[in-house]
């Protein structure tokens, strides 16, 4: 184990970077920075916004990311995707001495939920192949590709696998609910709409700790065609479940059921 908030100070400092230098050329808050250099994670606004940051301040500094947010994860990620940011960063309610007591017992809830998320993980596994393909049709000349469990969150595909309906209605309209965790601009487009249709959605987004459930995409009975201008800055919220896009997906789509696939022009 490493110091996180150690790691990145001495990167900054090295490269003599002021914290405001970075919170600008980052788009991150210079008091979530702060946050990040001292491992205060509690003031940050979840675990998904925490690993958001912590990304985009590890690349700028030219620091290997992957590393950073596997140590967090191993420290302060093990409950499942619905858990409480209370019980993943409980808040302070004394002085900072006080704080391990505190975040002592909030680890062992986190244990027990984490347990019994995983017993549920497995009997949904036994049911479903570790492989999803989801079958959409070809628009503005893509072609569809599989998502596995790999390229999203996999409890998320978990969950999407056990309550989507096997095949489309014409009356099913996904849910899209979209939670930046850095900033990046999104252009998002009716599935299936011909060539030179205005967006439904095309704006430049930040992260609202204000919206912690983040922003509903405007409804579109066919679906959704999801252009990122950077991977790894959001996470969708389709039909209640959270899924996380893979480190290199910029374009999704999501059909009218709530089943979401990477897409390669």
């Amino acid at each position: 184990m490493f110091e996180i908030g150690a790691t990145l100070r001495t990167a900054r400092e090295q490269r003599g970077i002021s914290i405001d230098t970075a919170a600008e050329a980052t788009k991150i808050r210079s008091s979530y920075l702060v946050a990040l250099e001292e491992e205060d994670f509690e003031r940050l606004p979840g675990p998904t916004y925490a690993r958001g940051f912590l990304r985009s301040y590890s690349e700028f500094l030219e620091l290997d990311a992957q590393l950073l947010i596997d140590e967090f994860s191993e420290r302060f990620s093990s409950a499942p995707w619905e858990a409480d940011d209370e019980v993943m960063f409980p808040r302070r309610r004394s002085a900072r001495a006080n704080r391990n007591s505190s975040r002592g017992s909030g680890i062992v809830i986190v244990a027990i939920v984490g347990i019994l998320a995983i017993a549920v993980l497995i009997v949904i596994a036994s049911t479903y192949p570790s492989t999803r393909t989801t079958p959409l049709p070809a628009t503005d000349g893509t072609n569809v590709v599989t998502v596995t469990e790999a390229a999203v969150n996999p409890v998320a595909t978990a969950v999407t696998a056990q309550t989507a309906p096997d095949s489309t209605s014409a009356a099913a309209q996904a849910v899209v609910f979209v939670i930046p965790s850095a900033q990046v601009t999104l252009t998002v487009r009716a599935l299936g709409s011909p060539e030179g249709t205005a967006p439904l959605f095309q704006q430049k987004v930040d992260p609202d700790p204000t919206k912690p459930d983040g922003f509903q995409l405007p409804k579109s009975s066919s679906g959704y065609l999801i252009r990122l201008d950077r991977p790894n800055t959001l996470t969708l919220v389709v039909n209640g479940s959270p899924i996380v896009p893979g480190p290199t997906d910029t374009l999704l789509s999501v059909d009218p059921n709530g089943r979401v696939a990477a897409v390669t022009q």
